[in-house]
């Protein structure tokens, strides 16, 4: 009995031992990270005669006239912004505000509260900037990848995808990116399209990764689910990227039905886009066509103009139904309005499948 007792005593009293040990590790940790918070940022270089922390302290955010002043600055101007987002990122702040709310209460309550997040807006102006200078700015791309794969503040990473998609077609830097940095992107840009709180991170996302093509097998699936957001706008995204990436699945998941959806919504502007985005499925023309047809009757002259210019510029797939888009455009081109008249060049452009080099007259 007194054997027992020995033996089981010392193993208690190891377990109180470590325990008691790895709170006071935890505790040294986050209080060594918490006064990170307080260690020297001052490194603060000269730039064109003032410290370089006056530059970005002045940043305004969407100033077209600041845009051409950093353009003018060149290379040496991107270097003065990348050195201001590392100053103001902090990640010792950041660590601590992550560990501190996953910590036991009596852990807890021996540690200083966490510093709050004070220079969000500051980034958000740093990345903004950054992505207006476009392909200037291209040296940034290290910080900006890890910017949108780990920074804390969901609108900094929104404006970090625009770094990338700024232009927002095929010349877009994304698009340019070599594959290792296209790769590190991608995590981000997936764990973005799942954000429950943030739909403009979301859509954001969604219009990224439709030039990701070489890696469907991971993109497909996520812009599948994204056919389902709560948002139009995200699901308008997600059906065009799913349509570039893969378009046979963005066939086999009905993309286009989201698409034919959102032309019918009540706010023009997304039902416009909606509209313009029907000319992309060249595979689902059986169903693309009539619903530009009937966007050709709109009252509404964004969506009808949209539908004519749609049709116009058309790919070839389009035109085996020359037969019910011809009077339909003939119908249109008959309107005393903007539509009218663009439907009267569409219609001229438009051509027979059977004759491509007649112009319908």
């Amino acid at each position: 009995m007194k054997s027992e007792q020995s033996t089981s005593f010392p193993k208690s009293r190891r377990k109180r031992i470590l325990a008691v040990l790895g709170a006071f590790i935890a505790i040294a940790t986050l209080t060594c990270l918490w006064f990170a918070g307080a260690l020297d940022y001052n490194s603060d270089p000269l730039f064109r005669g003032r410290p370089e922390s006056e530059w970005i302290k002045n940043l305004e955010y969407n100033d077209d006239e600041q845009v051409k002043e950093w353009r003018g600055y060149g290379e040496a101007g991107v270097q003065v912004l990348i050195r201001g987002l590392e100053r103001v990122n902090r990640p010792g702040e950041k660590k601590y505000r992550q560990l501190y709310r996953k910590m036991p209460g009596f852990v807890s309550r021996w540690l200083p509260a966490p510093k709050p997040d004070s220079t969000s807006s500051t980034r958000m102006r740093l990345v903004s900037l950054l992505s207006s200078l476009g392909n200037d700015a291209k040296s940034a791309v290290p910080m900006i990848i890890v910017i949108l794969n780990r920074d804390e503040a969901d609108g900094v990473r929104q404006i970090a995808i625009n770094f990338f998609t700024t232009s927002e077609d095929e010349s877009c830097l994304l698009n340019q990116l070599p594959p290792e940095q296209k790769q590190k992107l991608l995590p981000g840009l997936i764990r973005a399209l799942r954000d429950p709180g943030n739909w403009g991170l979301r859509n954001n996302a969604a219009n990224a990764l439709q030039w990701f093509p070489e890696r469907r097998d991971v993109v497909a699936p996520a812009l599948v689910a994204a056919l389902q957001d709560s948002e139009a706008q995200v699901r308008l995204l997600a059906a065009l990227a799913l349509n570039r990436v893969a378009p046979d699945v963005a066939k086999e998941s009905g993309a286009i039905t989201m698409i034919i959806a959102i032309a019918k919504n009540p706010d023009d502007q997304l039902a416009s886009r909606a509209v313009r985005a029907l000319r992309f499925f060249e595979a689902d023309t059986e169903l693309a066509v009539p619903a530009l047809i009937e966007s050709l009757d709109s009252t509404n002259t964004l969506i009808a103009c949209e539908a004519v210019w749609a049709l116009e510029w058309a790919p070839k797939e389009f035109k085996k139904h020359a037969d019910t888009v011809v009077p339909a455009l003939r119908k249109a081109a008959a309107r005393k309005d903007n539509v009218g008249r663009y439907a009267a060049v569409a219609l001229k452009r438009f051509q027979y499948e059977g004759d491509p080099t007649q112009a319908i007259k």
